[in-house]
């Protein structure tokens, strides 16, 4: 059984760092007094997936899936020419593919800069 807290204890924020604090609480899952807590403890607190992520995940894992398989057919039909409806497959996996990746690449970068 955890003990009660019972000692409370101020803390001045300048408006920047409570932002920042904020948000970086909110990407792990916590409450910011959880999250400055585990911190001011030594936990190094880690961001969650949130579910957007993960179905970009798996849609990238399709997607990779998708182009295997054609890159596989592209393979077996190099002696000749890929029939269009295959080509046109392939053409737009990697259109999915390069749009999901941007997209992983966007959110990452986005969220660098915020931290």
């Amino acid at each position: 059984m955890s003990q009660l807290r019972t000692v409370a204890k101020l803390v001045r924020f300048s408006p920047e760092e409570i932002a920042r604090i904020s948000e970086r609480a909110r990407t792990c899952g916590r409450t910011v007094a959880r999250y400055i807590r585990e911190a001011a403890l030594g936990a190094v607190p880690k961001a969650r997936h949130h579910a957007e992520r993960d179905a970009l995940l798996r849609e990238l894992a399709r997607t990779g899936r998708d182009l295997a398989r054609l890159a596989h057919l592209v393979e077996a039909a190099r002696d000749g020419q890929l029939p269009s409806a295959e080509q046109d497959q392939l053409l737009n996996a990697l259109a999915d593919h390069r749009a999901a990746l941007r997209a992983v690449i966007g959110e990452r970068a986005d969220s660098s800069r915020a931290a």
